[in-house]
């Protein structure tokens, strides 16, 4: 069975947005670009939100992108988010 790969960049503000639009379960990458100028935040099914610096990454297997969300209060913070369903 092929895999369908799944890349998003997305452009941060200070709404919570979801990581995939729809449940879409896959291993990924997410990424916190590198040229932020501070953290961004990031929360899984409205848990407490974690701090991620410029830069940081994780490999994430078999989860829901959709259950992921993250947000930035000032634009120009970006996220992406690079995988392929399981």
């Amino acid at each position: 069975m092929a895999a369908n790969v799944h890349m998003k960049s997305i452009s941060l503000d200070s709404n919570w947005q979801p990581l995939a639009d729809e449940p879409t379960v896959m291993n990924a990458t997410i990424i916190a670009s590198s040229q932020n100028t501070s953290n961004i935040d990031v929360r899984f099914r409205g848990g407490p939100t974690i701090k991620w610096p410029p830069g940081a990454a994780a490999m994430l297997e078999g989860v829901d992108l959709s259950e992921f969300e993250a947000k930035k209060d000032t634009s120009g913070h970006w996220l992406l988010v690079v995988g392929y369903t399981r």
